[in-house]
């Protein structure tokens, strides 16, 4: 009783100061502000918030200066620097945050990205009076050791938050059960967003973004974006391409990410010899150009909480194959296929199939049809200030 009375006070004076101050400042709580969906996810929510009401800040465990870092502060966002969390620095650990809150009181709301030790610091968070924000962004891998470890840390959070987002309907309920994915007053699905009309097909981008990476205009091109690890099944596109070839397809593979697996993959390509198929892009900031310069786009997922890849892919209006591990929730135009993994021949003659199909006059329209269906950044953004503002307020 005593500590509820403490965090009512707490955030009564709370309100006070947010009447007094704007904007309300929310810190976001990730590993590292690089590119990736989810860290895209917010730029993209920050970049469009009227940050005259709102501002973000973020709270990191990356040493090293990151990708948005620069940006971040020239949107007048402050980055903060927490220690990665060992099991053997447990204690200090929770000494950092307990610090931080009591240093830092300009906070109304704590957004929490990292799912392994959000019961850790939302609970504390929570004693300084801060609304607190638990964010599922996928749903649950298959089982090994680290996931069923992660699954220990982080299932006390469902007890701990007082609300709860998530990146589609399966990532709330595996993140955080039924009683909280069936509760629509603590927990609701906010849609990976983006700047739809960004990925517009544009002919003239096309040609310019091939003939930048060496592709002639008669080649086909089937790619994929996304990190190279073992949740965006690198082997199973090998073995695709694999397949492709001995079809006797002529085609380039145009792969944009790197990740912890990128010099294993590359080395198994040089072993097949596949290596004059491949175009490794690396990761670039202009993904939009990209997809306009591909014709068929791949995303054969082990576990994905949604794949704002899919909803990008689709928007530049690029027929989407798709694991059957990727939410249905991702299939936001006509331009999705769901396939399955443990069959490459299925993928292979969906590709063979599309190639005589390909227009890219189709490809014009395909951003409105996802706006339509709820991803357009506008909407999104509208949808979390307003929450922002009002849960600033709330006491307890």
């Amino acid at each position: 009783m005593r500590c509820k009375k403490h965090i009512i006070n707490l955030r009564k004076k709370r309100k006070v100061k947010l009447n007094m101050e704007k904007p309300i400042r929310v810190l976001h709580v990730l590993a590292a502000m690089d590119r990736a969906g989810t860290e895209s996810l917010i730029m993209n929510l920050y970049r469009n918030i009227d940050r005259e009401k709102v501002q973000f800040d973020f709270a990191v465990s990356a040493e090293k200066k990151c990708a948005f870092d620069d940006e971040i502060e020239v949107l007048g966002g402050k980055i903060y620097h927490y220690p990665r969390y060992c099991v053997y620095n447990h204690i200090s650990y929770i000494e950092w945050w307990k610090n931080f809150f009591g240093k830092h009181q300009e906070h109304s709301i704590v957004h929490g990205h990292i799912g392994s030790t959000a019961a850790i610091y939302l609970s504390i968070a929570k004693k300084f009076g801060k609304y607190t924000i638990a964010h599922s962004h996928n749903t649950n891998s298959k089982l090994s050791l680290s996931s069923t470890l992660y699954r220990i840390y982080s299932y006390r959070t469902r007890f701990i938050a007082d609300y709860f987002f998530a990146c589609s309907k399966q990532a709330l309920l595996d993140r955080y059960g039924k009683r909280v994915a069936n509760n629509k007053k603590i927990s609701s699905v906010l849609n990976n967003a983006i700047d739809t009309s960004k990925f517009s097909y544009n002919d003239e981008e096309r040609k310019q973004i091939r003939n930048e990476l060496g592709i002639k205009e008669s080649e086909v091109t089937i790619g994929t974006v996304g990190r190279i690890t073992r949740q965006k099944n690198p082997d199973m596109i090998i073995n695709i391409i694999k397949k492709l070839v001995s079809d006797g397809m002529k085609f380039r593979f145009l792969w944009v990410g790197t990740g912890e697996l990128e010099d294993e993959i590359k080395n198994k390509i040089n072993q097949l010899g596949l290596e004059d198929r491949f175009i490794f892009a690396g990761v670039r900031n202009d993904v939009y150009r990209i997809l306009m310069g591909m014709d068929i786009f791949v995303f054969p997922s082990e576990w994905e909480g949604l794949g704002i890849s899919c909803v990008e892919a689709q928007a530049s209006g690029l027929p989407t194959l798709c694991s059957e591990a990727v939410p249905i929730d991702a299939k936001v135009s006509d331009y999705f296929y769901q396939l399955s993994t443990d069959n490459v021949d299925e993928w292979c003659e969906k590709v063979h199939a599309l190639i005589p199909m390909i227009n890219n006059n189709n490809r014009i329209y395909a951003y409105q049809q996802v706006a339509k269906n709820g991803y357009d950044i506008t909407e999104t953004t509208n949808k979390i200030r307003d929450f922002y503002l009002q849960k600033s307020t709330i006491i307890v």
